[in-house]
């Protein structure tokens, strides 16, 4: 009787969950609610989250593939016209505890369109993200680059909150990366394709993302230095001089895989590490050049006292030797048999231009 009495109500209480929880799952199904999962995450960071509203500040956003397989999105790139893929809104908490939006960015593209831009395409592997860092008040570089037209609203000393907004719909190579619903979860696709991720058409948005602006005269304590960027570091210093040879020279020697140079030290191989003066590096393009030898390159971006520095690195992967060709060539028709020379050499990686953009 006692085993009865305490089995019972342990049955009750897992009917009744079972009920409840059938009921939570349910319940949207029939009122058409949107409760799909969006797996491409967006999220903000930065290096500093305390500044005045007149500097120049750089604000990270990170875009994460969170499905199971391999997806394309689009990513700003060097577009120039059109609708910014990704845009800010400030909020001022009020005493209520209610957020409230005062600052909206304009998605409108203001450039010099002398050089046409486009969006680009990124794809990403399952669980695989990309940052892109957005320099906000960069006046000196808004006109030709995207990543620099963003603006701090000139708001009071405090303490806000920001969201990135992911919106691509305007792009009209939105429908070969994403499939589209609304917001009662209605497909606007005539037929899913499997490879495209699953995006509302109000598009995505990261959490909020706390930052304080305080007053002009305001000294803010920021972190110069670090174990793989010494006080004494070469390559920051060459940039903080605006020797973009020698920034060049220092690359070319610490990322080369034929290095003529025995170099030994701390630095060695250390200029794609976290530097003071060094901002961003881009990803590497999804794919090279087929044919032999190719190229491939990283966008990077500079700072020093006289702003940012847009840059392109430029690598050839792998050389032919023309004359050893030209003889192994010639040996094969005269003998019949194949060429003694190395015509070849597939391990050449190696820096052939800095140049800016």
């Amino acid at each position: 009787t006692c085993i009865i009495d305490l089995v019972i109500p342990y049955c009750r209480r897992n009917m009744i969950k079972n009920i409840f929880l059938y009921a939570l799952c349910a319940g949207p199904i029939f009122l058409h609610a949107n409760l799909r999962p969006v797996h491409l995450s967006v999220e903000i960071d930065a290096p500093r989250t305390k500044f005045t509203n007149s500097e120049i500040v750089q604000i990270n956003v990170r875009l994460k593939n969170t499905d199971f397989k391999a997806h394309s999105i689009l990513v700003p790139g060097n577009q120039s016209t059109g609708k910014k893929l990704i845009y800010f809104t400030w909020h001022k908490v009020e005493a209520n505890g209610l957020y409230t939006e005062i600052f909206r960015d304009s998605r409108t593209i203001a450039m010099d369109t002398n050089v046409k831009g486009y969006v680009h395409f990124k794809r990403l592997e399952a669980g695989a993200e990309i940052t892109i860092p957005f320099f906000l008040n960069d006046l000196k570089n808004a006109k030709n680059h995207i990543l620099s037209t963003y603006e701090i609203p000139k708001l009071a000393p405090g303490k806000y909150k920001i969201i990135a907004w992911y919106f691509p719909w305007d792009e009209e190579l939105a429908k070969y990366t994403f499939n589209q619903y609304d917001w009662e979860g209605n497909d606007s696709f005539e037929e899913e394709n499997s490879e495209r991720l699953k995006l509302p058409d109000t598009g995505t948005q990261s959490a909020y993302f706390d930052v304080e602006i305080v007053a002009e005269n305001s000294e803010i304590a920021t972190k110069t230095y670090s174990k793989s960027c010494p006080k004494k570091c070469r390559l920051c210093r060459a940039i903080e001089h605006n020797q973009w040879g020698k920034v060049e020279r220092i690359i070319r020697r610490q990322s080369s895989a034929r290095s003529r140079f025995k170099l030994k030290g701390k630095n060695y191989g250390n200029w794609h590490k976290n530097h003071r003066n060094v901002t961003y590096y881009g990803p590497y393009p999804d794919a090279i050049q087929a044919s032999f030898p190719g190229n491939t390159g990283i966008e990077i971006i500079f700072r020093n006292q006289k702003g940012y520095h847009y840059y392109y690195l430029n690598w050839q992967i792998g050389k032919t030797y023309r004359v050893f060709s030209r003889l192994n060539w010639l040996t094969h028709w005269a003998f019949r048999i194949q060429g003694p020379f190395r015509s070849s050499n597939r391990n050449y990686y190696v820096l052939k231009k800095l140049k800016s953009w």
